[in-house]
């Protein structure tokens, strides 16, 4: 998707999160369900508590769990002439995943509906994605896209490691081969006395957007030598068709886990125990991404189908309009600990891309 088009996208995503529909034509209960990757779960889970504000509701799952579901009555009168309202989350599968099952218009087996009590099929009525459709093969021509805001990724080391310890910053050709070979630590930049030790790599899985925006941007087309630990806590390469972990959660884990490793998250999964690491000698941080300093980002979208199967219903649309509204808010955006420094404002931006991983421009302020 072009950046150059999001002032509009915005402008319609806007205009939608008003429409509401009459009373008279509304339904007494609707079902909407979200599917995505777990770089925004903070986020979304906070906004999934937001739509009911006022109402009463229940939340089955949700917390450290990338499955959720939330059904409740809504104070919001956008929505709240639908009596119930349930909305099921699944940020197990990855954002690649949702928006191929929602081009598609399929139920991905293992995509939870707490509806039913069981694991069951469910085609997703909107997906939460960093990674545009076109970057991994769909056209975006069949849908409607409602632009949120930018996901900052990090290359994180184990903090508590001798070999990595004087480890701070990795090069683009140095990402490239951590993703692809075992190297020694002193390729990396470590002084450590045992810098002859291995450092392995703990990466995300093609399903989700933080291993397609990070492969864009090191200009990786490989498929990656991604490690996890056995029960001894020992490295085992990923021998599988597609290597690498299903969450942010479980890359951070790993990576405190496998003391000589480096992995790759969204900013939100850092956590006691990691370290994010500069990348071409450039920290993270929302200034510099904002200011187009660090490159490791991508533009956060919401996406549902616009015509024919799988077009959301009136109700569900209201729905969709009403959760959008809520996490584009300009206050939860500025003052939410929740996003704050985790993620960064689209009018914040003084720069912009037009594709995913791609070459940054400055803009003077693109997204006004």
């Amino acid at each position: 998707m072009k950046a150059l088009n999001l002032k509009n996208l915005i402008v319609t995503g806007l205009a939608l999160a008003a429409f509401t529909l009459t009373p008279a034509a509304r339904a007494t209960g609707v079902e909407v369900f979200l599917v995505g990757g777990s770089a925004s779960q903070n986020v979304i889970y906070d906004r999934a508590t937001n739509l009911f504000a006022g109402g009463s509701f229940t939340v089955t799952g949700g917390g450290s769990s990338a499955i959720a579901q939330f059904t409740g009555t809504s104070l919001n009168p956008a929505i709240s002439g639908y009596g119930t309202i349930t909305l099921d989350i699944n940020l197990n599968n990855g954002a690649i995943d949702g928006l191929d099952a929602l081009v598609s218009h399929k139920a991905n087996a293992d995509d939870t509906n707490y509806t039913t009590g069981v694991s069951s099929p469910q085609v997703p009525t909107f997906v939460d994605s960093a990674t545009s459709p076109e970057a991994v093969g769909v056209s975006s021509s069949g849908f409607t896209t409602l632009p949120t805001y930018v996901v900052p990724l990090v290359y994180v080391k184990n903090t508590n490691s001798i070999d990595t310890a004087s480890i701070t910053n990795l090069t683009q050709r140095q990402a490239w081969s951590l993703e692809n070979s075992t190297l020694q630590a002193a390729f990396f930049g470590s002084t450590s006395p045992t810098s002859n030790n291995y450092v392995y790599f703990v990466g995300r899985n093609k399903e989700a957007a933080v291993r397609t925006e990070i492969d864009l941007n090191i200009y990786n087309t490989q498929t990656i030598n991604s490690y996890y630990t056995n029960a001894l806590g020992q490295p085992v390469l990923d021998g599988s068709a597609d290597p690498g972990l299903n969450s942010g959660g479980a890359v951070a884990n790993t990576v405190i886990a496998l003391t000589n490793s480096i992995g790759t998250v969204a900013v939100q999964n850092i956590k006691k125990g990691i370290a994010a690491l500069s990348y071409e000698g450039v920290p993270y941080s929302v200034t510099n991404v904002i200011n187009g300093s660090y490159p490791l980002w991508g533009y956060e979208n919401y996406y549902y189908v616009t015509t024919g199967t799988g077009t959301p219903t009136g109700p569900q649309l209201a729905v969709i309009n009403a959760f959008y509204q809520s996490v584009t808010n300009a206050a939860f955006e500025s003052t939410n600990a929740n996003f704050v420094g985790n993620f960064i404002p689209n009018p914040s931006l003084e720069v912009y891309r037009n594709a995913d991983g791609g070459q940054i421009f400055p803009s003077g302020n693109n997204f006004q």
